[in-house]
């Protein structure tokens, strides 16, 4: 009977971590994919400010550009700034939609303005709106163009990341204070013989349920863009928390 009572809680235990293993890998899962998929929206991200005509025309024009492709990467919000001139305009709509070069080809020459492409860094996106105002006393710019649909989901995907970090965190404090809790127990509870099992049988569930997250998520890897494996030194901690809920959750029983 008391083999069956052990082999029964041993059972508990396995389930339980492996339940609480996969809940902490699928956390860890969301929260990496969530910065992989920030990093890839910001990383394509650009702050375009397009010249009016007259700015790119004249001899004095190239030093004029040169000065004012400086004072753009000076800006801190600036991670990179480049100027594209209407040439390049016209090669990359060339690449990128052929059917409207030859719309553009019957206007005669080539009407498309200069521009300036500006990767924002990462801290200035939640102010973008504003730093484009400060800068537009810089030139006389005819048009400020950028995708907010795509900023709207950058800042949504590090939101999303945030919460997901703040809720790991909090969970290894809470296993950091159940492994302290426990160490202390063990020094003036008296653990009966067999009990320590249970740290076994919550590292092996940790285990299990880390094995059931692989299986549930293996088919995403194909998606190589925005896939990312936590690391390594991750999954040894949620084997470790669980172990240290098994070995907690026998020194419950020794003092009941």
């Amino acid at each position: 009977m008391r083999l069956m009572a052990d082999k029964s809680r041993l059972a508990w235990v396995l389930a339980f971590s492996a339940s609480a293993a996969l809940a902490a890998q699928t956390l860890n899962l969301v929260e990496r994919q969530c910065r992989r998929l920030e990093a890839a929206l910001r990383d394509d991200f650009r702050v375009v400010f397009f010249l009016r005509a007259e700015a790119v025309e004249g001899q004095a024009a190239p030093a004029r550009l040169k000065v004012l492709e400086e004072k753009l990467r000076a800006q801190p919000e600036a991670a990179q700034a480049r100027y594209v001139s209407p040439d390049e305009a016209l090669a990359a709509l060339k690449r990128e939609d052929p059917e409207m070069v030859d719309a553009v080809a019957l206007v005669g020459d080539n009407p498309l303005p200069g521009s300036f492409e500006v990767t924002p860094t990462a801290e200035a996106l939640p102010r973008l709106v504003a730093w484009i105002d400060s800068v537009q006393g810089l030139a006389d710019w005819s048009d400020v163009r950028w995708k907010s649909a795509q900023l709207q989901a950058i800042l949504r995907a590090r939101l999303y990341g945030h919460w997901m970090r703040l809720v790991l965190s909090s969970l290894f404090c809470a296993a950091a204070a159940l492994v302290l809790w426990a160490l202390a127990a063990s020094l003036r509870v008296p653990v009966r013989r067999g009990e320590p099992a249970l740290g076994a049988a919550g590292a092996a569930g940790g285990a299990l349920g880390l094995a059931l997250s692989v299986l549930a998520a293996w088919p995403l890897h194909r998606d190589g863009i925005l896939w990312d494996w936590p690391p390594l030194w991750t999954q040894a901690a949620v084997i470790a928390v669980c172990a240290a809920l098994g070995w907690s959750l026998s020194l419950w029983r020794c003092e009941s």
